[in-house]
């Protein structure tokens, strides 16, 4: 049986890609500024764009769960 944190490596890599590379970015602790740049959104918009990133993770660990 896999790791919760395998668990969410895989989950994340099943995300959108700008959802994906949001996530790693913030989890290797890149600053939200240098996320919005490599993303080429507005820095204002890194907070709501994690909410929702979070949200869909949240739906596919728990798609996980029900295998």
């Amino acid at each position: 049986m896999s790791s919760p944190v395998d668990r969410r490596a895989e989950a994340v890599h099943l995300l959108p890609a700008a959802y994906s590379l949001a996530l790693r970015l913030r989890d290797a602790g890149v600053a939200d500024s240098l996320i919005a740049e490599c993303l080429r959104i507005e820095a204002v918009a890194i907070g709501p764009l994690l909410v929702v990133a979070e949200a869909k993770l949240a739906a596919i660990l728990e798609d996980f769960g029900a295998e």
